[in-house]
């Protein structure tokens, strides 16, 4: 019988542990996609197993292997922000783990491409790194997600009308100068203040 059929059918019935051990026999088998695919499945048993440790290991090597893809594979902005989904999900797991400093540069180097075209459509991405990074103690980092990401949110804001747009992007400005503060990067603080400043001033 095929591991894969068993690994499927073993978690279609709610049998993780039997579906772990057949996955865990595929991880070297297979296209580049299809081992990807055997690492996102260990990463869901292992979480839904309440084991999150092994489950961000595995999260991160699926990121890997989406950062490792080439062109004819799959398209570099997809691959990329496929990655990002999976890093992000890597440090969920990793909270408080010895090794989640490592992941955070890997995590930082995957956002920074994301980012390379501005914040438009990463909301939540940025947002959920600003926070992250803040976390973490890295303030600059921080400091740099939630302006990126305030300025597209408020971008949105002035165009749409909505106001809990609005307030989300004085929040995420707010966030912005504190991080920056800590930075001790006066000049990114201040301007952060002037924005959020002039956006509760906005009807």
């Amino acid at each position: 019988m095929s591991d894969l059929i068993e690994a499927i059918e073993a978690e279609a019935r709610g049998n993780l542990a039997e579906a772990l051990a057949h996955y865990a026999k595929l991880t070297e088998s297979g296209s580049p996609l299809d081992r990807i695919g055997i690492c996102q499945a260990l990463a869901r048993c292992h979480e839904k197993l309440g084991r999150l440790k092994e489950a961000g290991a595995w999260r991160r090597k699926a990121g890997q292997g989406y950062v490792r893809l080439k062109d004819d594979e799959m398209a570099r902005d997809e691959r990329q922000y496929l990655a990002l989904v999976e890093y992000r999900n890597a440090v969920q797991d990793l909270h408080g783990d010895a090794s989640l400093n490592a992941i955070a540069k890997e995590y930082a180097e995957v956002l920074k491409e994301n980012f390379s075209s501005g914040a438009e459509g990463l909301t939540h991405e940025g947002l959920f790194a600003g926070a992250f990074f803040q976390a973490l103690g890295d303030h600059l980092t921080a400091a740099k997600y939630f302006f990126d990401t305030a300025e597209a949110m408020s971008e949105q804001a002035a165009s749409s009308g909505d106001v809990v747009l609005r307030s989300a992007a004085i929040a995420a400005y707010e966030r912005a100068m504190d991080s920056a503060t800590k930075a001790r990067r006066a000049d990114v603080a201040r301007v952060a203040q002037m924005r959020a400043s002039d956006l509760k001033q906005m009807k």
